[in-house]
């Protein structure tokens, strides 16, 4: 496909001074697929200029909007994108249009379908750089960048992750520390039995099993993943990501390879197929991290011990309530557990549970273990 860069010509002139006659609705931009760890490749319909050039123009510009609301979940920053609309239009560097693929004219007016990949490496660098979005830096460093856990679906630490599945963990992990998130691999978890006994001691706080070992390992975020490819080489894959200490499915993307020749290699394919699904989850999952960061990050406790005494249950309850948001999810005579949202650190969070407890009356509370999102006391 033969690609030129655009120039910003006439596009917001035909905005300014089109005619009453021109009656075409504005143009509607469609992720396609990604192209390379730097672009992505947007459609575009319905573009419309004074000219063939101006149309393209328009494309252009719509393609930038687009993609540079596809790199935040935040709803604050896509405001601000459409405010800074003007500006980011001209961006056009950024921009490459390829094949029109469908021309109307409308009063002699050009309206196009239009390919256009987007550089948006360099889009979000702008857009850092304009404080238009936040710096990926800054947010890891107000609330700590997300633990990611990647694993097939339906995985168990006894299955372990095959050979064919690595490479889309690969993958899916290259994507996520390209945007700062931190990765924790599931191949590290050789000590199935010592995992076990940590899975059992959060039995009933967490339902879903791959739940259980992302809080355990301390991932605040895990991402399964399915694929498959046909005879006539055409990938399909399903990934999601999911919210650890609650099971919550946070964002779920589809995407789909070209259609290749038999005998093309599979596994490129299939990374295709993967790349496309990633943009619309990534999406969804900034969302979830922002929302982190203004209200404070999730962790996860169970405390085991004598609760037969209601005042017990209500102190620690009041004490637990003063450092953060609470939501149990198990109160019994011998369990009390649940999630707490705090914006204080891991460390913090560990202290904050251990005097509640003493302040409930338990003198001496043990931390059984804990993670960078999970903590485990024994009351006593």
């Amino acid at each position: 496909m033969m690609f030129r860069k655009t120039s910003f010509t006439s596009c917001l002139v035909f905005a300014l001074l089109a005619g009453p006659g021109l009656t075409s609705a504005a143009p509607v931009a469609q992720f396609v697929e990604t192209v390379d760890t730097d672009f992505q490749r947007i459609r575009v319909a319905g573009a419309t200029g004074v000219d063939m050039a101006g149309a393209k123009d328009a494309a252009a510009a719509e393609a930038l909007i687009f993609a540079a609301k596809q790199l935040t979940g935040s709803d604050a920053e896509k405001s601000a994108i459409d405010a800074k609309r003007g500006n980011i239009a001209r961006w056009t560097d950024l921009a490459r249009t390829g094949r029109v693929l469908k021309t109307l004219f409308v009063d002699d007016k050009p309206s196009i379908d239009v390919l256009i990949d987007v550089n948006v490496k360099d889009l979000r660098r702008k857009l850092e750089s304009e404080r238009i979005l936040i710096k990926q830096s800054d947010l890891a460093e107000a609330v700590g960048a997300p633990q990611i856990l990647v694993v097939p679906e339906g995985y168990s630490p006894q299955k372990g992750i095959a050979p064919a599945q690595q490479f889309i963990v690969d993958r899916i992990a290259s994507f996520l520390t390209q945007k700062r998130f931190d990765m924790v691999d599931a191949n590290a978890l050789k000590n199935v039995g010592d995992l076990t006994k940590a899975v059992e001691a959060i039995d009933g706080v967490i339902t879903d099993p791959i739940g259980e070992v992302a809080s355990v390992v301390g991932a605040d975020i895990y991402f399964t993943f399915t694929a498959g490819v046909t005879a006539t080489v055409k990938a399909a894959a399903s990934v999601k990501a999911y919210e650890a200490t609650t099971g919550r499915l946070l964002a779920t993307g589809t995407g789909e390879s070209r259609q290749y020749p038999p005998g093309y290699a599979e596994v490129s394919a299939i990374s295709e197929a993967v790349s496309d699904a990633m943009p619309k989850v990534f999406e969804d999952v900034s969302g979830y991290w922002h929302e982190d960061a203004v209200k404070g990050r999730k962790y996860l406790f169970s405390i085991t011990g004598d609760f037969g005494e209601r005042r017990k249950q209500k102190d620690l309850k009041k004490a637990l309530d003063a450092a953060g948001e609470v939501k149990l999810s198990v109160k019994t005579a011998l369990k009390f557990a649940g999630t707490i949202r705090s914006k204080k650190s891991a460390d913090d969070v560990e202290d904050v549970l251990e005097d509640a407890l003493k302040d409930a009356g338990f003198s001496n509370p043990k931390l059984v273990m804990s993670s960078r999102a999970m903590f485990v006391f024994r009351a006593q």
